[in-house]
């Protein structure tokens, strides 16, 4: 499967991504960038985006990175740090490969808003668990 079609593939059959408003935009071996566009339930009850939204954003990019080599993963461990909020109406987590080995995918991740300011980021460890058939 090639890049382009891991895209698509994710774009269309990821409901979790869907039901989260995110999209895999970019994609190219040991990078990926996906995209959230903020929504009102994207807010915490504050009025911020939510922690969680960052987080998963982050860890979506990642799985998409680790993945570029047609190797299914599932998230290990990670470490995650949030650093500001934003009032951007989209926000991007932007992944690429650190280390990778036979079993193990560790892959850094930052997430921005849309004046590129860093909002969190984090460290994701992903074992593999087979190829795509």
């Amino acid at each position: 499967m090639d890049l382009l079609q891991m895209i698509e593939m994710t774009n269309e059959n990821n409901h979790f991504m869907n039901h989260n408003n995110m999209k895999l935009t970019e994609l190219e071996y040991d990078h990926a960038v996906v995209e959230h566009e903020v929504k009102e339930e994207s807010h915490n009850l504050f009025g911020g985006i939510h922690g969680g939204v960052y987080f998963t954003l982050a860890d979506c990019a990642a799985g998409s990175a680790a993945r570029t080599n047609g190797t299914k993963y599932v998230t290990l461990n990670n470490s995650f740090e949030f650093f500001r909020g934003t009032k951007s109406p989209v926000i991007r987590a932007y992944a690429k490969v650190r280390q990778r080995g036979k079993t193990i995918c560790v892959i850094a991740v930052d997430v921005k808003d849309g004046e590129d300011k860093l909002l969190a980021g984090g460290t994701f460890t992903y074992f593999a668990t087979g190829t795509f058939e």
